[in-house]
């Protein structure tokens, strides 16, 4: 069986709520693992987006990127993402959008639908742990993260996009 959906998770693990994208997808990895659904996907941890993670897209009907954000809406912000029509020249801080890009332009077609699942963070000091808030956002994200596992279509996930806030 051949895995449809891509789902890449980034962040420090020493920087407090920078953890929350790994923390995410370890947690839906066991969950997936545990109702036999885990061999549907690919999971991709990192400490940040590099332009290779561009060759996980091949093949992949859909992709999820999870990270954490400083500046995001409480518990977290879900939203369809394009290719930047102008990828950043530095992987320092690569944004999902300029990941889809380099796979544009390397396979010269369009990338799968992606997604951004962003959690809101509030402590990115150098400490190990999630705080209060990134824990509680952590936990919304994992219902909903699972709504999304349990069906993986564009169409679903669109429908999830452009509903009304939890």
């Amino acid at each position: 069986m051949t895995t449809e959906v891509l789902l890449t998770a980034w962040g420090n693990t020493s920087r407090g709520d920078d953890a929350l994208g790994p923390s995410l997808l370890q947690r839906l990895n066991a969950w997936a693992l545990s109702s036999g659904m885990a061999e549907r996907f690919e999971w991709v941890e990192d400490f940040q987006l590099q332009i290779d993670h561009a060759l996980n897209l091949e093949g992949k009907t859909l992709a999820l990127y999870i990270d954490a954000g400083q500046n995001t809406p409480a518990p977290f912000s879900f939203s369809p993402i394009s290719p930047l029509k102008q990828p950043w020249h530095t992987t320092h801080a690569m944004p999902p959008e300029s990941v889809l890009a380099v796979f544009e332009q390397t396979f010269r077609k369009p990338p799968c639908p992606a997604f951004t699942l962003c959690l809101k963070g509030e402590d990115f000091g150098i400490r190990e742990g999630l705080s209060l808030a990134a824990q509680n956002a952590l936990e919304s994200a994992l219902v909903f993260a699972q709504k999304l596992l349990n069906n993986p279509t564009p169409e679903a996930w669109l429908a999830l996009a452009h509903a009304p806030p939890l």
